[in-house]
């Protein structure tokens, strides 16, 4: 679609449903796919871009938030691994220095951090395109949800 078939409106709602990402920060990521699947039922019937964007949107950041609670929880799960043989080996020998998989723990974190930022940046980067009036499709959901 262009900027010529869609309204300010649709653009503003479209937009919102992906920026609404930003609200599973404040939320533990339920407030974005809440305020998506609102939009999205709000619009269904009246605007078929709105629709579509505020769909993607709210399976996006279903998946997004799933594969981030996952990828928080393999890090939880390393860690332990990490820590907890060592401790219950000999835990008189971390009673002044921890052990060392604590900070290889604390290193690893990145990983779910970053999977966290990067599924908001992406989220967000449907927001901006679609307040520009443009047409967004996520990479594999986007494909999915077409087929459907």
């Amino acid at each position: 679609m262009n900027k010529g078939t869609v309204s300010q409106n649709e653009r503003t709602l479209a937009g919102l449903a992906h920026g609404s990402i930003l609200l599973g920060i404040f939320s533990n990521g339920i407030g974005g796919i809440l305020a998506a699947l609102v939009i999205w039922l709000l619009q269904k019937e009246k605007s078929a871009y709105v629709a579509a964007q505020a769909l993607q949107a709210l399976v996006y950041q279903t998946l997004a938030f799933l594969i981030t609670m996952v990828a928080f929880c393999c890090w939880g799960l390393l860690w332990t691994l990490m820590l907890l043989p060592p401790l219950l080996a000999n835990p008189a020998a971390y009673q002044t220095v921890p052990p060392p998989g604590l900070w290889a723990g604390l290193f690893l974190m990145v990983i779910p951090f970053g999977v966290w930022g990067l599924t908001i940046l992406y989220g967000l980067w449907g927001a901006v395109r679609c307040f520009g009036g443009h047409d967004f499709k996520y990479a594999i959901v986007g494909n999915w949800l077409e087929s459907q």
